[in-house]
């Protein structure tokens, strides 16, 4: 099998500083074989990496699935495994264009900021079962909804936003007729420490942009 770096996102989100250069060398260097970026509301990172990988000396060492975590009326969704962005945030559309690309529908954080998730799960591919920025509580409620649910695909997220939290999970995964993954690493990165750390680049950046007009 192979490795998985998923739910990670780049300096192109509003409340995270990971730089593209820095993530590539991680990545690398970890020697992980593919790795999904999946930024809020926006597709530019994914496109970047995509043409960095391109290059001569990247070629064969590892694989980008593109992703975006868009916030619907029902809480946040990650389409991954596909090839343009998806700019609605209607779910039903959401659903739908996810299809329309041939990728996967995924549940972050299911406990986290989420309505109905009962009805969601009927209409997506998997959740996370693990995410390294959620407390505990909520890890242990997403397990037990996995464990519900075994048509689901269960992962492992990094759910990263700096440089220092992409240690915090990892997935094994086989990539055939169908997809399959397995969580092999599930850190908890501590969720008051990391979510107050993304609130404060969220308004540093917001800041910067504001004095920079």
């Amino acid at each position: 099998m192979k490795t998985l770096l998923f739910h990670i996102h780049t300096e192109r989100s509003s409340d995270a500083n990971l730089k593209i250069p820095e993530l590539i060398d991680y990545i690398v260097k970890n020697k992980i074989d593919y790795f999904c970026v999946t930024d809020h509301h926006n597709f530019e990172a994914c496109r970047i990496i995509e043409e960095v990988l391109r290059r001569k000396e990247y070629k064969g060492k590892t694989h980008l699935i593109k992703g975006i975590e868009i916030k619907t009326e029902y809480g946040d969704v990650i389409p991954c495994f596909i090839k343009k962005e998806i700019k609605t945030r209607k779910f039903a559309e959401v659903v739908k264009e996810t299809k329309k690309q041939k990728g996967l529908l995924i549940i972050p954080h299911p406990f986290v900021r989420h309505k109905k998730i009962k009805f969601l799960i009927k209409h997506v591919d998997g959740i996370e079962v693990h995410n390294a920025s959620a407390l505990k509580f909520h890890n242990k409620k997403a397990q037990e909804l996995g464990a519900r649910n075994p048509s689901l695909l269960k992962i492992s997220a990094v759910d990263a936003h700096c440089l220092n939290e992409l240690g915090n999970a990892l997935n094994e995964i086989e990539i055939g007729k169908n997809v399959k993954i397995n969580p092999i690493l599930c850190k908890n990165g501590g969720y008051f420490i990391l979510n107050l750390k993304h609130l404060a680049i969220h308004i540093f950046k917001t800041l910067e942009s504001l004095f920079a007009r």
